[in-house]
């Protein structure tokens, strides 16, 4: 049994090197631009009737071989009640989405993998100012493995100078499947076009799945405990300012507790109409992203993004300048972000959430 539970000390320090914290999940940079992983509730939460999103990460690539990465593909459709002709429910709009993320870390092939189903309901509060209060929900199918072809075991060496011997470990399944439930709500006011108001509040992993290996393999489950994924608060706040007649300053916010991980990140976009005849504008910020250590908080990166829309379409690229180090080399140890949306039939006049 000891040769087991180094087994399962290798893989839970795969689990946390993924997130340099016990099951946290992987952070995106541009939050809102992939809003069904910061909060259900943002499920149709545009300003069309459908959206399609792609999000890429790829985190340290200049420090190791096979960098950190993660990958979201989704969309969502909605639909305003008032086309049923119901006097009660008047302009609320109910919508369902779809997303893929694969999160997948070089090191030992450690591979995270989930199916969501999202829905939401957005009732209107107020018509004049586009007040809405959205409560939305996700339940997803998350699956894990690992290749076990990687790892090296210690009766695999042959006493001089390779580990080229059979090993006697007994390993369990390397992958395992576990539903996901999360919910979320959302208010947002909107007077006018480029003056906005936001706030939400999400919680993940409400069911706090277990994500052991070893628990599920019916040789061992006498020896370990399970492995719960620990649930997750979010917190995200936005707000939007004209600056004159074709631009607007955008404040954003968001705060995330999963076990003993918090992290922070606070920072504004500048929006530029450059043409309001065809839609395009271009989108500028900077952003500092914290995190609290056993008792103070610390700056993590400095992210600046930028960002070009024209009607429906939004493609955005940000840059995590590492603050800390993780290496000598700074610079090996950043990150780049790319995100992708279309929102079809685009009103650009009605805002229920920012669109980067």
């Amino acid at each position: 049994m000891k040769k087991m539970r180094f087994l399962y000390l290798i893989i839970g320090i795969v689990v946390m090197a993924t997130s340099m914290a016990r099951t946290q999940d992987s952070q995106f940079s541009q939050f809102y631009a992939n809003p069904l992983y910061l909060n259900p509730a943002l499920t149709g939460s545009h300003s069309g009737s459908y959206r399609i999103m792609a999000n890429y990460r790829d985190q340290w690539a200049g420090s190791i071989d096979r960098p950190f990465s993660t990958i979201a593909v989704g969309g969502d459709i909605k639909y305003n009640l008032k086309n049923a002709g119901s006097y009660s429910t008047g302009n609320d709009i109910v919508a369902i989405g779809l997303q893929f993320v694969s999160d997948r870390v070089g090191l030992f092939d450690y591979n995270t993998t989930q199916l969501s189903l999202f829905g939401a309901y957005h009732k209107m509060l107020e018509s004049s100012t586009n007040q809405y209060l959205s409560a939305g929900f996700q339940f997803g199918i998350t699956q894990r493995g690992i290749n076990y072809n990687n790892l090296t075991f210690q009766d695999q060496f042959n006493g001089v100078d390779q580990f080229n011997q059979n090993t006697q470990e007994i390993l369990p399944a390397n992958s395992q499947v576990a539903p996901d439930v999360s919910i979320g709500i959302h208010y947002s006011i909107t007077p006018s076009k480029n003056n906005a108001y936001y706030i939400g509040l999400a919680y993940q992993h409400w069911n706090q799945p277990n994500v052991s290996f070893f628990d599920r393999d019916l040789t061992v489950t006498n020896e370990y405990e399970p492995f719960n994924i620990d649930a997750k608060l979010t917190a995200h706040l936005g707000t939007s300012f004209p600056l004159g007649g074709i631009a607007a300053i955008e404040p954003r916010a968001i705060y995330i507790s999963q076990g003993t991980s918090q992290s922070a990140i606070i920072g504004s976009n500048l929006n530029y109409e450059v043409s309001n005849s065809n839609g395009l504008s271009m989108h500028l910020g900077a952003w500092l992203r914290s995190s609290k250590g056993l008792t103070t908080w610390s700056p993590t990166d400095l992210i600046i993004s930028a960002g070009v829309g024209k009607g429906g379409l939004l493609v955005g690229l940000s840059y995590d300048a590492n603050l800390v180090g993780l290496t000598a080399n700074r610079l090996s140890t950043n990150t780049i972000e790319l995100s992708v949306s279309y929102v079809g039939n685009h009103d650009n006049d009605t805002k229920f959430c920012p669109v980067f």
